[in-house]
């Protein structure tokens, strides 16, 4: 008796062998290419998306990580003295012979030589001190004016509240009681030392500084609060004692210790008002008077107060601990901090990218589906049916800088000024709502959006099994019921899709943005605690606007480079993390639905 796989293989012996275009053609008919270039597209789209975050990092890295400064001696060659050095914005060289600062980048060029031959010499940018209200200033050294470079432990690296970058060496600090520079000022433990070998009393005073201004911060808010409540009760009293004057029936007792109460608490609200007042003319002061003396290698020259400076470090005395949390530290102060008239952070603009997006989301949702309802659902499915979503397709590839001329012309100038005449007379011609804001930034992208909310929940309504609705239906249920019940929240998760798909359009938008409402520097947030709480007619900051404001409009392209990776970096984990929220929405809908659709 022989074995079945003995005959099996006795037979695909004797079968004549295929051709090789036999083969192909079986291979090409059966999908087989098809499998490998669909893995290869999708390692493709990792790969990109992995390299453009590793140039964001990276590219944001140089600005947060504090680099070593290095002290340049400069020698004087054949024709070419130190002495007529100058940075790059004209600036006479704060030293003749030395320069400290940051090397900030390497580069060979070629030179004509004496012989006719092009040489090749390495050139180095040094990022110095700047004067002029700018980030930095810079310096382009060849090789054969550098003599020597060294790296002073005491060298200090300051950031100021202006946006500017001081590079020196400490010499002295003012004395908190008698205000005279001390070059060797006195610290809590240890015996004292010039400030040039040790800076840690500069630290401790910039501390105490910081310190002072979040006291100072805290009196101010009590003095407004003081001085509201310090008008509202002389109204209250005024009020009451010109009814009192005009009316008919005399004052009674009740009446006169009531108003003397009232006289009582207004004495000791302006007590507490002149005592707030007080305390800060005397923080004002304190802040005010402290000094830090810089001078010689080469660096910064002069005094500065010291609460000018946000920031200082000396970074060659760093170990990589400390250059790591340095790291974290400024990030965080970037990420949460308020914009200055330099840089400072992005809190501003991350939340109103993120309160843009919610409004525009609760806009762009309710009509999209009810649009998407309606053509899916009750419309007859004619020609005109047909061109309407024809027409949808095509309004989603329309320039999005057209949809920010309709904003201008529709909402701002039509319903804006309408809006100013009817409510807001008494301000104009300063316009209230007839100017550009975040509820009509808002529209704007509603209305950009519009069209793809209502592809995507189109086709998760056609997904909908048509059983489910005669189910309903044969049931008792009417079409609304059937409608609410049934087959929106079996299209729940196609309704996240198109609001994915909305955000992650929105959120990037720029031009349509600089045409209603986005502005470079907001003084206040659209939501704050005062009555309405959100101001619809407030301009607010967008990430998107900082990255083009930065890469296109600053002064300074050295310095703000490593700005745009930064904020473009911001930009990408808000919107990372806007889609992954909406995602999980989806999956849970998913998941609680599931089999609704099969």
């Amino acid at each position: 008796m022989s074995h079945p796989d003995t005959n099996r293989a006795g037979s695909s012996l004797l079968r004549p062998r295929e051709p090789l275009v036999g083969r192909l053609q079986r291979y090409w008919r059966d999908g087989g290419p098809w499998g490998w270039l669909n893995a290869m597209a999708v390692s493709v789209s990792l790969v990109l998306v992995l390299g453009l975050l590793s140039l964001l990092v990276v590219g944001s890295f140089s600005h947060f990580w504090p680099s070593r400064l290095v002290e340049v001696e400069l020698t004087a060659q054949p024709g070419q003295s130190p002495t007529a050095l100058t940075t790059t914005r004209g600036e006479p060289a704060a030293d003749n012979r030395h320069l400290l600062g940051e090397l900030m980048h390497e580069e060979m060029r070629r030179v004509a030589s004496g012989e006719g031959d092009d040489a090749r010499q390495q050139w180095w940018l040094l990022q110095t001190s700047s004067r002029d209200g700018a980030a930095a200033s810079w310096q382009w050294l060849p090789e054969t004016l550098l003599d020597r470079m060294t790296f002073p432990s005491q060298a200090l690296m300051l950031e100021m509240r202006d946006g500017r970058t001081l590079y020196g060496m400490p010499r002295a600090l003012s004395d908190p009681m008698t205000g005279e520079m001390d070059h060797t000022p006195e610290v809590d433990d240890g015996p004292a030392r010039p400030l040039s070998e040790d800076a840690e009393p500069l630290f401790a005073r910039l501390q105490m500084i910081e310190s002072e201004r979040r006291q100072l911060q805290a009196l101010r808010l009590d003095s407004e609060a003081l001085s509201s409540r310090y008008q509202a009760l002389q109204q209250s009293l005024a009020s009451r004692r010109s009814a009192t004057a005009d009316g008919a029936a005399a004052q009674t007792q009740e009446d006169a210790e009531l108003e003397q109460e009232m006289q009582e608490e207004l004495e000791e609200v302006r007590s507490a008002f002149i005592e707030r007042e007080g305390q800060l003319s005397a923080l004002r002061d304190a802040l005010a008077g402290g000094q830090l003396l810089l001078g010689g290698n080469g660096g910064y020259e002069g005094r500065i107060a010291l609460d000018d400076i946000r920031n200082a470090w000396r970074p060659n005395a760093m170990g990589f601990s400390g250059r790591l949390m340095m790291t974290f530290k400024r990030f965080r102060d970037f990420v949460a901090g308020a914009p200055t008239e330099g840089f400072g952070g992005v809190w501003p603009a991350i939340f109103g990218t993120v309160l843009m997006v919610v409004l525009m989301s609760i806009m762009v949702m309710p009509f999209g589906v009810m649009a998407a309802l309606y053509l899916h659902e009750v419309a007859h499915q004619g020609r005109l049916t047909r061109l309407t979503r024809i027409a949808l397709r095509n309004l989603a590839g329309v320039p999005s800088i057209v949809y920010g001329v309709f904003g201008l012309g529709f909402f701002v100038y039509g319903l804006g000024a309408g809006i100013d005449e009817l409510f807001y007379s008494e301000r104009l011609p300063t316009p209230t709502f007839g100017t550009g804001g975040i509820l009509w930034a808002s529209l704007t992208l509603a209305l950009l959006t519009l069209p793809v909310v209502i592809v995507a929940t189109e086709e998760g309504l056609a997904r909908v099994p048509r059983r489910l609705r005669e189910g309903a239906l044969a049931l008792g249920a009417t079409r609304l019921e059937t409608l609410k019940r049934v087959v929106i929240p079996a299209a729940s998760p196609a309704l996240m899709t198109g609001l994915i798909l909305a955000v992650a359009r929105a959120a990037g938008e720029v031009a349509p943005l600089m045409l209603v409402g986005v502005v470079k520097l907001a003084p206040d947030l659209p939501l704050d605690d005062s009555f309405p709480w959100l101001h619809l007619d407030r301009k607010f900051m967008h990430l998107g606007h900082q990255v083009y404001d930065l890469a296109f409009q600053s002064s300074d392209a050295f310095s703000s480079r490593p700005l745009v990776y930064a904020t473009a970096l911001v930009l990408v984990v808000v919107i990372l993390c806007l889609n992954l929220s909406a995602i999980r929405l989806r999956h849970m809908l998913a998941q609680r639905y599931k089999g609704a659709t099969e």
